[in-house]
């Protein structure tokens, strides 16, 4: 045999070798190797509570009212029974959903307030107004106001807290869509 066959049969060797031992290896550890590019996934909203332990939404947008409730299938029906369309269904719990995965662009906090109106960012009057429920117990309220100047976000208020939180105007516009598929009625 020529040397150079010979060389790079071992090389050829040597590297089946070294690749077996790895995949030996991973099989005895039981492990695949950890992926350290993949960022793991954290939840960045205002609702800490899983998306799919709330139970129930009540909606206002003006005067007008709804009430709806999670089946026992993952859907949601309205509070006399009559069950969502299958796209009403997913917008809804896509907008729970960003209640707990969209995190604020910006919070301000009180002194930051001081002076200001709540008319100035449309909360005076909001556009719409929902709470959520896991079983009989409120989770989170809040009321979407205005778009900000450049309209790529809105504002937002949560019961119980004195912060502005200004939210990517997709999450407000979920809602939104909720509300006029079914209060429009």
């Amino acid at each position: 045999m020529a040397p150079a066959l010979k060389n790079r049969t071992l090389w050829t060797a040597l590297a089946t070798a070294a690749a077996g031992a790895y995949l030996v290896a991973m099989v005895i550890s039981g492990a695949l190797p950890e992926q350290r590019q993949l960022v793991k996934f954290e939840a960045k909203g205002v609702m800490k509570l899983e998306p799919d332990r709330i139970s129930r939404v009540e909606l206002q947008q003006d005067k007008r009212k709804a009430v709806l409730l999670r089946t026992p299938d993952g859907g949601w029906a309205s509070q006399g029974g009559d069950p969502l369309s299958t796209e009403m269904a997913k917008k809804l719990s896509l907008a729970v959903q960003f209640m707990n995965t969209a995190g604020p662009i910006r919070v301000m906090e009180p002194e930051e307030l001081a002076g200001t109106n709540p008319r100035d960012f449309g909360l005076e009057q909001p556009r719409l107004t929902f709470t959520l429920f896991a079983d009989a117990q409120p989770v989170l309220s809040a009321r979407f106001g205005a778009h900000n100047s450049d309209g790529i976000a809105q504002y937002m208020m949560l019961d119980g807290r004195n912060e502005l939180f200004l939210m990517s105007r997709f999450v407000g516009q979920e809602w939104e869509s909720v509300a006029g598929g079914l209060l429009a009625k």
